[in-house]
Order: structure tokens, then sequence, then C-alpha cells
């Protein structure tokens, strides 16, 4: 297992990454960019800055730790053999907001080893300035905002505000007792932004359905060090339960091919919010959508069995 002292290294080498990645972005920013389309009806963007932010933080990673494996959001693997420690990485996460000028997105690397987050940075823009801000953390280590201490308060707030998917009542039933304790709710359009919004304590609570690992990994790491708390979704047992890893099972390191099919809901940001949160929401379900699903896991063909619904459009 890592020591404190590896992680430190880390934590320090993914803050240097993602404000140099952050810099390549912001470099593109508000101005043309070639723009592709990696699913119908033109969603899920990738620009000229997508690819330039990866292969600078694939480059660097393997320059940096030519032992740890890698799996970014643009780049297929090389090759699918476990690493016992394993970057997740997306360049640029919130392109659609990237791509209108609105700076509201993030840069995310996080080390995984066996799948559970380890250390992890989060760039995300700053107003009125050119640097950005960086949400860093390590495993037992704290969480932190360019150095400086977070900490999130467990307590429950009189009004809570909070990021949520936008067709999150599509998407989530609710008990009827909790309808007016949802607070006001926000889609900022970038997962890794929200994350980093609930470490620092701006949302109260964050609800994801369906994102991919390097959406989630470095946020996680951020709430939880700041004294937070982040709930998976079990769909197989229908519950909610702590977060732990990304991998199949804690005893054994997870194929990059693993990683990248892993998709889920979660629940994170204070802690006592959380705990209210995962004893009356729900993701719905529908049960042709998933029988379909079954029948194409059967024939070798879908995601497996205990793996979540399709989700709706993403956020980015």
């Amino acid at each position: 297992m890592l020591d404190d002292a590896q992680l430190s290294e880390m934590e320090t080498q993914a803050c240097g990454l993602v404000r140099d990645a952050g810099a390549v972005l912001m470099r593109y920013f508000d101005q043309p960019l070639s723009v592709d389309y990696k699913s119908a009806n033109n969603r899920n963007p990738v620009t000229d800055a997508d690819r330039a932010a990866d292969e600078r933080l694939r480059a660097e990673l393997a320059r940096r730790f030519p032992e740890h494996g890698v799996v970014t959001e643009e780049t297929e693997s090389e090759s699918d053999e476990p690493r016992e420690v394993t970057w997740v990485v997306d360049p640029l996460d919130g392109t659609t907001n990237f791509l209108h000028g609105l700076p509201m997105f993030a840069c995310m690397v996080c080390a995984l080893e066996r799948g559970a987050p380890a250390a992890g940075a989060i760039y995300i823009p700053r107003v009125g300035g050119i640097e950005g801000r960086v949400v860093h953390a390590r495993r037992g280590g704290g969480a932190f905002e360019d150095g400086r201490p977070l900490a999130v308060e467990p307590s429950d707030p009189p009004r809570r505000m909070a990021s949520v998917p936008g067709y999150f009542l599509r998407m989530f039933t609710h008990h009827r007792n909790l309808r007016r304790r949802l607070g006001d709710l926000r889609n900022t359009g970038s997962a890794g932004y929200e994350t980093a919004m609930a470490a620092l304590g701006v949302f109260d609570y964050a609800i994801f359905n369906g994102p991919w690992v390097w959406d989630l990994a470095a946020g996680i790491l951020a709430v939880q060090e700041a004294g937070g708390a982040a709930a998976l979704r079990n769909a197989r047992a229908k519950e909610w339960a702590p977060f732990e890893t990304f991998a199949a099972s804690p005893d054994a390191a997870p194929r990059p091919s693993e990683l990248r099919r892993w998709r889920g809901a979660m629940i994170l940001g204070r802690r006592e919010t959380v705990g209210q949160l995962t004893s009356g929401v729900a993701p719905k379900t529908y049960p042709i959508r998933e029988l379909r699903r079954r029948a194409a896991s059967l024939l070798g063909r879908g995601q497996p069995s205990d793996a979540p619904a399709p989700p709706a459009p993403p956020r980015g």
C-alpha cells in the first residue's frame, strides 16, 4: 500500500499536472475551436482543447509515473493489463460550457490504488483570474484549495443548495417529506466543477446518475477528505452504501476496461445531508429497459447485470 510520503508526492504532482493542463485550456477558451461529436444528435463534443490537454496529461503521467496505468476519457488505453496504481484523467469536463464561453468546467486527474481514490486534483477557473483554482487531496491527508485546508461542516443547513442532473425529476424518486428539503437545485453542466463546489462547501450535496469514473474520482476523494460523505447506489441490492472503490473487488486491481465500463448513481456532500437523502431518494427503474439490458448482458453485448440502467444525457 502507498505510504503517506508517496501519496503526498503524487498529490503535489497532480496539482502541477492539472494547473499546467488548465493553462493549456485557458489558451483555447473564448477562441474558435474545431469540434467533433462522439454521440448522435451533436452530443458529447470533443474539441482541440480536450485533445491538447489530454495529450499533455498523458505525456507527463507517462514520464513521471512510468510504472502506473493511465485511463483517460479521450484516448483508449494502450494495454488492458491491471496496475496497482492507475490514473484516471478527464482533460476537460464541461466541454459544452467551454464551447459557449461559460467558465464552469474542470480538468481532473486522480490516482486509484486498486480502484480506490488515493491522490488527485481538480482545476476549475477562477473568476477574475487566469491561473484558476486547484482543489486537491490525498488519502488520509485532508483536502485543500491551493494549500488552504478545506472542512465541510457535517451539520445540515436550514436551506440547502445542491447540484443535480438536468433530468433529476425524471431520473430519481424521492419521499414526499423530502420535497421541501431538496433545497435550491442547480445544474452547472460539469460534474468536476460540482464535486469541487461540494468539497468547498458551496453545494451542500450533489447527485449524479451514470457518470464515468474520471468524472467523480478526484471529487469523491476531496469531499471525503474534507469531512464529507459519498454514497454509491448498489443497483442489485437497491440500497445506498458508503463509497469505497471503483473496482469490482477490493482485493484485485481493476483492468482499464473495467474502469471504462464503470457507471453509478452517487450522492456526495455534507455527511448529515447525505445520510438524510439516502433514506429517501432513489434512481427510478424502468422494467422494460432493465429487461432489455439484462438480455443484452446475457448475450455478451451489454453491461454487467448489476450495473445501473443507462442514464439520461450527461452534463458535459
